[in-house]
């Protein structure tokens, strides 16, 4: 058989064994003679001997989990019974040797790829599960958070209303977390992979569409999730869905057209003004109302940051003073007061740093992604 029938036979030798097993240097067993094999340092020459000296080639070999307890099981299978019994052979052109080929075509074969998979699925799971070491900052407020990724995810959830399912059914997790901010920073929706021109385009978007959750019908995810892995004849989505489909296309780069100005602007936490530019806003607010928001919240958090924006909005939205909380009937009374007391500041950490006020006093509220933004 030519080199290149066998290169197509083998496909690409990129395997690799779990990076998680300390038994570098153990040797395996050819399955049909006494010659073994370390498998990580002589992967390509254990195929070639299988090729060469039985005429055998294992079906996409590089990628099946737990080489060497494969091997073992088949060793030990041929002793019970003939190896020509159980593999199919097939002739080559010109020449009267048969070759053999090892695959999912065998049904006993099908099943114990998939037993040595899910096993190898299910110890990665446990180790996310309860490692503690787990370190990384938050992709949207830049928080840095250590311990369990179960923790992360709650985090992600809970702070920021992303959804990406019960953490019990998730595996390789820093994976999927790689793939999701990689998206965002490149502007792309996680749930329609629609691009956008910036970051607050596709924050907006993907609270107005609900898009905060990865899409299900899309393949690209299958892997994280391990009851994709439980069945055996789960079949995988070749396409995606019509609908999913039909929806990228329309969340697609051309979505962002009908985003007209108003879209953009921010407004001021004391009055009607708006301005696209955040730093024109803070100019005025400092100006107009001698409220600098810089070096008055130089000493909060990000998360008090929100709480304090979220809290003035109410407090103006109710006519009530932010600074004393008097009430009045009218806004112009609530704003002459604040005025004329110099209430325009804020009060003690205490009365806004609630978990109340994390949540926007109105949904679309620009000033928030602009902070979100500033402390990434």
């Amino acid at each position: 058989m030519s080199e290149m029938c066998t290169s197509k036979l083998l496909g690409p030798l990129s395997f690799d064994n779990s990076p998680e097993s300390d038994e570098i240097n153990k040797e395996s067993p050819c399955l049909l003679c006494e010659d073994r094999f370390n498998l990580k340092l002589g992967f390509k020459i254990f195929l070639k001997h299988c090729f060469e000296v039985h005429n055998l080639v294992i079906e996409d070999v590089q990628n099946i989990d737990n080489l060497h307890d494969y091997l073992m099981y088949w060793k030990e299978r041929f002793v019970l019974k003939p190896f020509e019994s159980l593999v199919p052979s097939l002739k080559m052109e010109d020449t009267d040797e048969k070759y053999y080929l090892l695959s999912t075509l065998i049904k006993e074969d099908k099943e114990l790829r998939h037993k040595l998979r899910l096993s190898y699925v299910l110890s990665i799971q446990e180790r996310e599960r309860t490692d503690v070491s787990f370190k990384r900052n938050c992709m949207f407020c830049k928080l840095e958070l250590e311990g369990l990724r179960s923790d992360y995810l709650k985090h992600l959830s809970m702070k920021h209303n992303l959804t990406l399912g019960n953490p019990q059914n998730l595996v390789f997790v820093d994976e999927l977390l790689d793939l999701i901010e990689k998206k965002l920073n490149e502007f792309i929706c996680i749930y329609c992979e629609g691009r956008f021109p910036d970051r607050i385009i596709l924050k907006e978007h993907m609270r107005k569409k609900m898009h905060k959750c990865v899409n299900p019908l899309n393949k690209n995810y299958d892997k994280f999730y391990i009851v994709n892995y439980l069945e055996i004849n789960k079949s995988k989505r070749d396409e995606k869905d019509d609908n999913y489909a039909l929806e990228r296309d329309e969340n697609s780069d051309n979505e962002y057209s009908d985003w007209n100005e108003k879209d953009y602007q921010i407004f001021c936490l004391f009055c009607a003004y708006k301005n696209p530019k955040i730093d024109e806003l803070r100019l005025h607010m400092k100006n107009d109302h001698s409220f600098d928001f810089n070096e008055i919240t130089g000493k909060l958090d990000f998360y008090q940051k929100v709480k304090l924006v979220n809290y003035i909005r109410r407090q103006m939205v109710h006519f009530n003073c932010v600074f004393c909380n008097q009430h009045f009937n009218h806004d112009h009374e609530n704003k002459l007061h604040m005025n004329q007391e110099e209430h325009v500041k804020i009060p003690e950490i205490n009365v806004f740093d609630q978990p109340e006020y994390f949540f926007p006093t109105y949904e679309n509220d620009t000033l928030l992604y602009y902070l979100e933004d500033i402390e990434s």
